[in-house]
């Protein structure tokens, strides 16, 4: 999948089943509404320094379906950038 636009597919840092070492299955949550993604694709016309590779912080409040697998996230939503 590409995005188009000043769209971004990231996939989420955090989120989802998680398992301790001990074996216990819990469901990662996180109390802040700002999360990390790893960039998967970028739409064509970003107007910000956004590249395949680099882990966004977004606000993950503009969503209502959660924050855990992969999102569409527009380019206004992202707060900071980290280059790897």
């Amino acid at each position: 999948m590409k995005p188009v636009g000043k769209w971004i597919l990231a996939k989420s840092l955090i989120g989802g089943q998680k398992t301790t070492e001990a074996g216990i299955i819990y469901n990662e949550r996180s109390s802040s509404k700002i999360i990390p993604a790893k960039v998967e694709a970028v739409g064509n016309k970003l107007t910000e320094d956004i590249q395949v590779g680099d882990t966004i912080w977004w606000d993950v409040s503009k969503i209502k379906d959660g924050y855990a697998g992969s999102h569409v996230v527009h380019q206004d939503w992202v707060e900071f950038v980290e280059r790897n």
